[in-house]
């Protein structure tokens, strides 16, 4: 083993502690149904559905997402076509292009963010 292939190795160690948190980063498509526990981020593009008890979804600017959502909190800075349901709160910023329905107690929606779609507002 030559020592930069030693190096390499070295970025793939990791903590005994799982940070829990999921990355799906630019350039990668994911299509299916994806299911997590903590946090998931999304910079690449994903189809499908979505699901978490309570976790959060961040839709990075880069993000293109075409999914129906179910989870605690979801924050979009990019593209979203589906329905988001999120029991915590729903975070749109101006960066973000949402076409779908969204179902949450509590909304932000920032000036400059685009919106398409019905809301619907309160306890489960």
């Amino acid at each position: 083993m030559n020592g930069k292939q030693g190096d390499e190795m070295k970025a793939f160690k990791s903590n005994d502690e799982d940070s829990g948190q999921g990355r799906i980063s630019r350039g990668v498509e994911v299509s299916g149904d994806v299911h997590f526990v903590d946090d998931l981020q999304v910079g690449g593009k994903l189809s499908g559905r979505v699901i978490s008890e309570s976790g959060s979804l961040m839709i990075e600017q880069a993000g293109d997402v075409q999914a129906d959502i179910d989870v605690g909190v979801c924050v979009i800075r990019g593209a979203l076509r589906g329905n988001v349901t999120a029991r915590s709160r729903v975070e749109i910023y101006k960066t973000a292009r949402v076409q779908g329905d969204i179902t949450t107690p509590v909304l932000l929606v920032e000036e400059g963010a685009l919106l398409s779609g019905a809301i619907t507002m309160g306890k489960e």
